[in-house]
């Protein structure tokens, strides 16, 4: 393996749902990993310490974001991973009363008590966007980066795979030779995905209980339909390469005119 890896995902779990074997069998095997956190996670439900599926819920912005935060954290502990946060906002926020929508326009301003920038959903239109992830990207000098990919029904999923791809094109030549890969969707897709012909399938049998110890750092949110998917679909891509656990990619491929 390479020496450096960069995982960027939209929310707390997406890297741990979608490629935390991979990630965890890298820094096992003395890689570096670092984790791009692009929203402040400030939506989505919560269960309770005591487990309970049945009494989730929503709770504000700023304690939705400080609870996430401290399970990445937890979760990049595990694995000796650092993480760096762009907090961009999310288009879903807790009011105390209702769910909130910001809309679609590029300057929606951050839920209260959140610190954000701009909204996702459109971020990537704007060049000062996808030019300051390319940048970040430069800095930490990856061998390989990870992100979701364009099948993704999350369309904040979609805005940050779009960044991906600006990003590159923006820093082609100083990410010359950087392998970048795109993972399955994950539970946003609950129920199932489509294949679109993975070409890179990484053998995380001997990672898959530390995949599961990472998933489960992010308890607030991690309900056993996604632990259960989770399971499945890492056998079933397992069985494609003749493994018991696998996770599969797709690769981009460069062409220059």
């Amino acid at each position: 393996m390479g020496k450096i890896l960069v995982a960027v995902a939209t929310h707390c779990d997406d890297v741990e749902l979608n490629a935390g074997g991979t990630v965890a069998k890298w820094a096992a095997q003395g890689g570096k990993v670092h984790i791009v956190m692009v929203t402040n996670n400030c939506a989505g439900e919560f269960i309770p310490e005591g487990r309970d599926e049945s009494a989730k819920r929503r709770i504000l912005a700023q304690e939705a974001t400080a609870i996430r935060r401290r399970e990445q954290e937890a979760a990049a502990a595990l694995i000796g991973a650092s993480v760096r946060y762009l907090d961009y906002s999310q288009r879903h926020y807790w009011d105390g009363r209702q769910q909130v929508t910001a809309g679609f326009e590029h300057e929606a301003p951050p839920p209260p008590g959140v610190a954000g920038r701009p909204q996702l959903i459109t971020s990537y239109q704007k060049p000062e966007h996808f030019q300051g992830v390319g940048k970040l990207l430069v800095l930490l000098k990856p061998d390989v980066v990870l992100t979701h990919g364009v099948l993704d029904v999350d369309p904040e999923h979609h805005a940050v795979c779009s960044l991906m791809w600006l990003a590159f094109r923006e820093c082609r030549a100083d990410l010359k030779g950087v392998a970048l890969r795109f993972w399955t969707p994950g539970s946003s897709c609950m129920w199932g995905v489509m294949e679109p012909n993975y070409d890179y399938f990484e053998d995380i049998s001997d990672y898959f209980d530390s995949k599961l110890a990472l998933c489960r750092c992010h308890a607030s949110q991690m309900i056993k339909m996604r632990l259960e998917m989770v399971e499945m679909r890492a056998r079933h891509y397992g069985a494609q390469m003749g493994v018991r656990y696998a996770e599969p990619f797709n690769t981009a491929k460069n062409w220059d005119r």
